[in-house]
């Protein structure tokens, strides 16, 4: 496939610009111009505290403070919520990688520990503090805690060591993946996007248990002590808290009820990366509300397509699961062109995990059997023109598969 690549003359930025060669779909060319940018860092962002003695660039709220050279998020008391953060926030969006160990110690002899930690990701700020239970220091509150704020533009790995039976826990010890949206939005519980329903790690058996958390755009992982195979994996879409940099505050927070626990973090790290990959990113200036995001989809996917019209132009978004799902009038057969496409979809994500998430230019080859286009990539944006219209899709596989696809690309047409 030919392509042209522009050499930027600042060292560790590079972009490229691929076009894609004109094809035909029935008698009609269809001309797709896709054009991604990689941004490249010099070095990736790197945090490391071997322990906490010396807390240089750390903000520390509520109940949080250093004992022994051990974070400690909230004392073993009713009622307490605690929060650290990174002072400066750093590289999320693209791929990062996280590691921490952790020490839940003295519970409740009376109801036993709770209500659990989380590692945040957040675009509200350093001074960002959530409500007590439940809530586990980034969510709001349940009515029992008098509706306690939580933290807009978040997304929360709760570990989580009480089972709320009114939220729906399926245990005491699991690790759930958490988000709070627009301030007018939040609501108790927050939304759970995945969840492992029981580990068989005991979080809370007041030994060392280290955590390690991989993020490639965009698909997450959560590993436990030495296991080689994911306590949990899901696709995740953090362009709800990072800026137009990819960036956001990171940190712990944690919280207590009227079960409770020391919430002790001992080291951590955190390496993130100044990129994106090859697949196009949508940052947090996506032109339409998060809340058209259909509920309970881990990636933003719009709950239906939207375009907008200027003479033969149009600005389009595609939702993922919606099967040649949107339109323009092309009467005369026109050529169209699309520019300016980025965006994620998974299509596939359990069978195939991260190759089965794409962005518009589709996966490498060729889809094959039992796809909208066998011979086009997997998961790209395909077009064909029929009955004066020219018609968008994301190349799916047919029938009912298709409506679990994820996320959404948004790019240019025009109709020459």
């Amino acid at each position: 496939m030919p392509g042209v690549r522009l050499q930027d003359n600042k060292p560790g930025l590079r972009k490229a610009i691929s076009m894609f060669h004109c094809r035909k779909i029935g008698a009609v060319p269809i001309t797709l111009l896709l054009i991604a940018t990689i941004m490249l860092a010099a070095a990736p962002a790197r945090i490391r505290f071997e322990d906490f003695a010396h807390t240089p660039g750390l903000e520390l709220l509520g109940a949080a403070a250093v004992t022994n050279n051990t974070l400690r998020l909230t004392p073993a008391q009713r009622n307490k919520t605690g929060a650290i953060w990174l002072r400066e926030k750093q590289p999320v969006l693209a791929k990062f990688e996280t590691t921490f160990q952790f020490q839940l110690t003295h519970q409740s002899r009376i109801l036993g520990g709770g209500d659990g930690f989380a590692f945040v990701m957040q675009n509200s700020g350093p001074g960002a503090l959530g409500g007590l239970g439940s809530a586990g220091g980034f969510a709001v509150a349940d009515s029992n805690y008098h509706h306690h704020p939580g933290i807009p533009w978040s997304v929360a790995v709760f570990f989580d060591t009480w089972q709320n039976k009114n939220e729906g826990d399926p245990s005491d010890n699991f690790i759930a993946v958490r988000t709070n949206g627009r301030p007018a939005q939040m609501h108790w519980p927050a939304q759970r996007l995945a969840f492992t329903p029981e580990l068989s790690v005991q979080l809370k058996d007041r030994r060392v248990h280290t955590a390690r958390l991989l993020f490639d755009r965009p698909v997450l992982k959560v590993f436990l002590d030495d296991s080689t195979r994911p306590a949990l994996q899901t696709a995740l879409d953090l362009s709800l808290v990072a800026d137009s940099e990819g960036k956001a505050w990171i940190g712990f927070t944690a919280a207590t009820g009227w079960a409770f626990e020391n919430h002790d973090i001992l080291n951590w790290s955190f390496r993130g990366e100044e990129v994106s990959s090859d697949i196009s990113l949508v940052s947090s200036d996506i032109s339409f509300p998060m809340s058209a995001c259909l509920p309970n989809y881990n990636l933003c996917t719009p709950e239906r397509t939207f375009i907008s019209r200027d003479g033969n132009k149009f600005h389009a978004i595609l939702p993922g699961n919606a099967e040649w799902g949107l339109r323009v009038p092309n009467v005369t057969n026109a050529r169209v062109m699309v520019t300016n496409a980025h965006g994620i979809v998974c299509w596939d994500l359990k069978e195939r995990g991260s190759s089965g998430c794409t962005g518009p230019s589709g996966a490498e080859g060729h889809a094959g059997v039992g796809f909208l286009e066998e011979q086009a990539p997997a998961g790209g944006l395909i077009s064909r023109t029929a009955d004066g219209a020219t018609w968008f899709s994301v190349n799916g596989r047919t029938g009912a598969a298709f409506k679990s696809n994820e996320g959404f690309y948004e790019f240019d047409i025009e109709v020459k």
